[in-house]
């Protein structure tokens, strides 16, 4: 029998293979449905994405992982919308029908159509399984899905607000959740303003209160391991992925270049992130908006490669059995935008096919195995792996505006998560996003595990009893 890890070589094989060039002998079509030699990198429309949803064959893939990485019955999907609804308009498939029958006049975006587009955590899943054997860009389907409901209807009341607030506060949060700066206090040490390399704090980890004390072992580790940083305080501007993912995509352009042009007038040179929701726009979204030289990193990246220096050294023992929850940002949903320039052709009378053929992220390349290096460099963590990890990993229900407008879904989702985990027999659940670890923790109540940052564990090791900051009971486990 296969192991695990002779399993997934298999599906990342299989995954590669599916991207090999075409012959493609025809001429191409008069008027392609996209080429993006014409106007640039933009935003995908649902026209210029027809020929690839046109190909969908409802066959249901999107709703579980590849059956070679399926592990168990309990956790054997991949789509927490279709769990939580039951559906196929909640599966991708459903939603890129739907895209379709929006584009071509044959159904309109009532009530009942929008919650369908907007009951998703936007997490990547469904694109990913979909990839494995027909590249249909179900993610850019719903990012353009919503933008196109978004132009005719505008938001969903429950997203307002945080488009309200993106535009008076410089934030997606309420003006009581205080300064963005308000964390610095207790560290005099960090340099605030510009530099060549900027962490990117982000809002979620600098106006959530119990996310603070993982954003300050994150200064003081990365201080500790000597990388000259600074931070903006109260003037970080937010990337707008709300904005992006609630399909306000004129608010998101007119941030993004504003963002890109502070900090390149700054000097910044390298963008460190900490929050994966920031990375993952960054690199996936801002290059269709805006043009820029600079480095962006995560946080994990830059730690993992400090401690393979060996300028942080874990040296106290934390002795836990840990689990790590792939955040989607950090993860499937991180890798580079591919630009592209070419030509559709139709093919056999009826297939269109890209020539040269359109890049397509698979997943693979996220960001897996420098905070899983972190974990296994200190001593006493026994790391144990959920199911469904990396590319297929499951979501926390966090993401896509869901929290906000569908919060009995978000905390479904993070409930079936933590249920995943606790099979493990792990004793806390590690992460290294704000809002994995915000939702797991709100949906922890009763449970015999702990939901804590990546930058927690690893500060308890380098930094030692008395300089690591503890998160409040709370925080890391809500009853």
């Amino acid at each position: 029998m296969a192991t695990t890890s002779e399993i997934t070589t298999r599906a990342r094989r299989g995954a590669k293979r599916l991207s090999r060039k075409l012959r493609v002998q025809s001429a191409p079509l008069s008027k392609p449905p996209h080429s993006s030699a014409e106007s640039g990198p933009s935003h995908p429309s649902l026209e210029s994405l027809q020929h690839l949803t046109s190909k969908c064959p409802r066959c249901s893939l999107c709703k579980f992982p590849p059956l070679l990485t399926v592990r168990s019955k309990a956790h054997s999907s991949i789509c927490p919308s279709y769990d939580e609804y039951g559906f196929h308009s909640h599966s991708g498939s459903g939603r890129v029908i739907v895209a379709n029958a929006v584009l071509e006049g044959r159904v309109g975006l009532d009530e009942a159509t929008r919650e369908v587009i907007f009951q998703c955590t936007m997490c990547g899943g469904c694109d990913m399984s979909c990839k494995f054997s027909t590249d249909i860009e179900i993610s850019e389907t719903m990012f353009a899905l919503r933008a196109e409901s978004h132009r005719r209807n505008g938001p969903l009341d429950a997203h307002a607000r945080v488009l309200e607030n993106l535009e008076h506060h410089g934030h997606p949060f309420d003006a009581e959740m205080g300064s963005k700066g308000d964390w610095l206090s207790s560290e005099p040490a960090v340099r605030v303003g510009m530099s060549q390399r900027l962490v990117l704090v982000g809002s979620a980890y600098a106006l959530r209160t119990e996310r603070r004390a993982t954003l300050r072992n994150l200064v003081r580790l990365l201080g500790a391991a000597g990388v000259d940083f600074s931070v903006l305080g109260e003037g970080e501007p937010d990337t707008a992925t709300m904005a992006l993912h609630i399909g306000a995509l004129d608010l998101f352009d007119r941030l993004a270049r504003d963002l890109v042009t502070t900090l390149q007038r700054g000097g910044v040179q390298e963008i460190v992130c900490a929050d994966p929701e920031d990375f993952a726009t960054l690199r996936g979204h801002y290059p269709k908006v805006v043009q820029h030289d600079m480095r962006v990193r995560h946080a994990v990246e830059v730690l993992d490669e400090a401690l393979a220096k060996g300028s942080l050294k874990p040296r106290h023992v934390v002795r836990k059995r840990v689990t790590y929850h792939d955040p989607c940002s950090l993860g499937r949903r991180s890798e580079e935008f591919q630009p592209w320039e070419g030509e559709v052709h139709k093919i056999m009378g009826q297939l269109l096919v890209t020539d040269p053929p359109k890049p397509v992220n698979r997943g693979t390349e996220g960001v897996y195995d420098a905070p899983r290096r972190i974990l296994a460099a200190v001593p006493g963590v026994e790391l144990v792996e959920m199911d469904r990890t990396r590319e297929y990993a499951y979501c926390c229900g966090g993401s896509g505006g869901v929290p906000q407008a569908f919060p009995e879904f978000a905390a479904n989702t993070a409930a079936e998560r933590l249920d995943e985990a606790g099979a493990t027999g792990a004793e806390l659940v590690v992460s290294a996003c704000p809002g994995c670890e915000h939702n797991l923790s709100a949906a922890a109540g009763g449970r015999r595990i702990e939901v804590t940052g990546i930058y927690d564990v690893l500060a308890r090791s380098v930094l030692g009893p008395g300089k690591t900051v503890e998160l409040a009971a709370g925080a890391r486990k809500e009853r």
